[in-house]
């Protein structure tokens, strides 16, 4: 029997790993105990492999240190300046060698907060200390989160008073958005992003005694999926129970900045829908970051509350750090909290390696082809210049998702260094190395011997081969999408499926850090056909179309078609996984997920039935099917006619089943652990399709 899950449940425990929130804060080096347990407006930067956490605080901005997302280090103030106080809402960015971080600050002579304003710092290392560089504005601002979007170019995003100040309806703080020249300095033509519109956005009602109400738009936080942007805030505030987080979207259409964007609150300007608010746990909830886990795949959100049975004291800091999975709903976010019961922890990665040991050799997950390899600081060194050297995972890999930073150790030679994407033998293999002297990132194939045309990408004048870069390979089949930095800058066919992953240098020294791979399939807008050749139609007579990032199926109306979606092997995949997509079915259809996959006779599906509007979980086992479980889905309460997003996770012989924000599990229930896939009749859409290994 499937159990339905309300969303302040959170998610069933089907794993080993937990945790709680709030998250724990231990001392760091040289502390008796930590300096703080409090961590208000918490902003998540991920570097090297290990996650650094930057907070609002009186004295500075605080920084703690975690390897795992759940258990935080305190490493003490990161930036503090003479003459200030109330150092607000700090954002973290790593660009090309050097740390930024942008907060706001007020001098330490004056009570009145609206000196607040803006500034940015900048440090070699993550924990800092930073150093000031200069203030952006003469005016009140702060809450800011710089980005940088798929072309490169950064954009920062803040709040301010001045431009809906004097409004009378809706005065109040918004956000508004500016490109960056540079890392420090903004082109001072801003845009608005986010205004308030509602009532539960106000902050002070009659504030200046003419009858007029103060709100307040704060928290900035942008993101995009497909082609959505998101824009994440959090209104009225922060000592209110009823804080809370909302967001704004925008269709990314033909806009080439993000300046150019038209945004609209979900669900609309003038309705109250928070994606996180207070419950009998947690109140005043609110100012987010959101960051990838360490399997690189799950997004999950850091926010701030204080524990709903304590008495609020405005004169001390309650505000803790806590987190949670951020989830999609068809187009709309969706987060299941805020919790404050045991959940299951972030998922890991296959292999995650981030060098700890000290003047020692790699790890038993590694072979050596070639080199000098050594392990101190979090790194991993290759010292030969005089060989083609490379060290590679014992496991093999055919899809996954692959980051791992490197920088190459000056030389008057020159240098070559970077990855094997696969790694097979000397004579075949796919590298992604950077050049030093010709300035790009090139992919290319060694095939049977043969070496295939390479693919490359110009570095900028400015790149800095001494610093650390981040690559991230997304591997699907034979198709690459090679990021760097975040930005993808190479995508192309290699004719190598399946093979070992590593580092790779070329008569050069060069030092890596944060190696993480997460078996992984997913379907994007360039790999639609290599997608298409791990489904196989194993039922029916129905035909499965990909078109731009989309599956379109049809099948006859009165039999369904089961298409099994053969990524990994049994001994690759194992027996935890998590299937997802977003669905749209057609009038009339009934279509959905195979949970799990044997053969025509042992299988579990789960299907959305536009024509009975319901969702029913399926077994056959031997032949023998049986509905496990079927439930409503209504008009009144979801829309057919949009796209929504239905997952099944599977671990051991649980099942979790989720569609939007609707969650069923059940913890025992036989023939999972086969090969998931898709299932239905009629006609329907699926977009985001991805297979992760848990």
């Amino acid at each position: 029997m499937m159990k339905k899950r309300t969303q302040a449940e959170g998610w069933p425990l089907h794993q080993a790993q937990t945790y709680c929130n709030p998250l724990p804060i231990k001392a760091g080096a040289g502390q008796r105990e930590p300096l703080t347990l409090v961590h208000p407006d918490p902003y998540v930067l991920k570097y090297n492999g290990c996650y650094y956490t930057y907070a609002t605080g009186e004295a500075g901005v605080v920084v703690l240190r975690s390897l795992d997302l759940l258990t935080w280090e305190h490493l003490g103030y990161g930036f503090q300046l003479t003459g200030r106080k109330n150092f607000w809402a700090p954002a973290a960015v790593y660009e090309n060698g050097q740390f930024y971080l942008y907060v706001s600050s007020m001098p330490a002579d004056t009570e009145d907060v609206h000196e607040e304003r803006l500034m940015v710092a900048v440090a070699d290392t993550p924990e800092g200390p930073f150093n000031y560089v200069r203030t952006f504005y003469d005016t009140f601002s702060l809450d800011s989160h710089v980005v940088k979007d798929e072309h490169g170019d950064y954009y920062l995003f803040y709040s301010n008073n001045e431009y809906s100040g004097v409004e009378r309806d809706r005065a109040g703080t918004v956000i508004l958005v500016d490109k960056l020249i540079d890392m420090v300095t903004p082109a001072g033509d801003p845009r608005i992003v986010v205004v308030p519109t509602i009532d539960e956005e106000i902050y002070e009602e009659n504030r200046f005694g003419d009858g007029r109400d103060w709100h307040t738009i704060e928290g900035a936080f942008y993101l995009k999926r497909g082609l959505k942007h998101y824009m994440m805030y959090s209104g009225n505030a922060y000592v209110r129970p009823n804080y809370f987080l909302g967001y704004s979207m925008a269709d990314a259409g033909k806009a080439e900045s993000l300046l150019e964007l038209e945004w609209m609150k979900y669900p609309s300007a003038d309705e109250y829908k928070p994606l996180l608010r207070k419950n009998d746990g947690v109140e005043g909830v609110g100012h987010n970051s959101v960051i990838r886990g360490p399997n690189n795949v799950d997004n999950w959100v850091f926010y701030h509350g204080r524990n709903a049975d304590d008495v609020l004291d405005t004169n001390q800091e309650q505000r803790t750090m806590r987190a949670d999975p951020l989830l999609w709903s068809g187009d709309q976010l969706y987060i299941a909290g805020p919790t404050y019961s045991e959940q299951p922890a972030p998922a890991s990665a296959a292999l995650r390696d981030l060098f700890e040991g000290e003047d020692e050799g790699l790890s038993a997950h590694w072979l050596t082809v070639a080199g000098e390899w050594t392990t101190a600081g979090r790194e991993a060194l290759q010292a030969n210049r005089s060989v083609v050297a490379g060290a590679v995972t014992c496991e093999v890999y055919s899809h996954y998702v692959l980051e791992i930073s490197m920088k190459w150790q000056q030389d008057h030679t020159g240098g070559l260094y970077g990855i094997y994407a696969v790694y097979v033998d000397e004579s075949n293999y796919v590298s992604v190395l950077f050049d030093v002297g010709r300035r790009v990132l090139q992919a290319q194939a060694v095939y049977k011997g043969i070496q295939h045309e390479a693919v490359s990408h110009v570095l900028p004048e400015t790149f800095q081969f001494a610093a650390f870069h981040l690559l991230r390979v997304e591997k699907t089949c034979r198709s690459f999408v090679i990021k760097l930095d975040d930005v993808a800058v190479i995508q192309a066919d290699f004719p190598l499926a399946n093979g070992s992953v590593g580092m790779h240098t070329r008569y050069t020294s060069a030092s890596f850090a944060g190696f993480e791979v997460t078996r992984y399939a997913a379907m994007t807008t360039g790999n639609g056909a290599s997608f298409g050749e791990l489904l196989e139609r194993v039922s029916g007579d129905g035909i499965c179309k990909v078109t731009n990032g989309e599956l379109h199926c049809r099948s006859t109306q009165n039999r369904s078609s089961q298409w099994q979606l053969q990524a990994f092997g049994a001994a690759e995949a194992g027996r935890n996984y998590r299937i997802e997509s977003d669905i749209l079915v057609k009038r009339g259809g009934a279509f959905g997920l195979l949970v799990s996959y044997f053969d025509e006779h042992n299988w579990i599906d789960v299907v959305l039935s536009r024509a009975v509007e319901s969702i029913t979980v399926t077994q056959c086992h031997n032949g023998v099917v049986e509905v496990v479980m079927t439930a409503p889905l209504t008009a009144s309460s979801f829309d057919w006619t949009s796209w929504h997003t239905l997952s099944g996770t599977v671990s051991g012989e649980s099942l979790v089943i989720r569609v939007d924000h609707h969650v069923w599990s059940t913890d025992v229930l036989g023939g999972l652990g086969g090969t998931p896939g898709l299932i239905g009749a009629g006609e329907a859409a699926y977009r985001e399709t991805r297979y992760t290994i848990l």
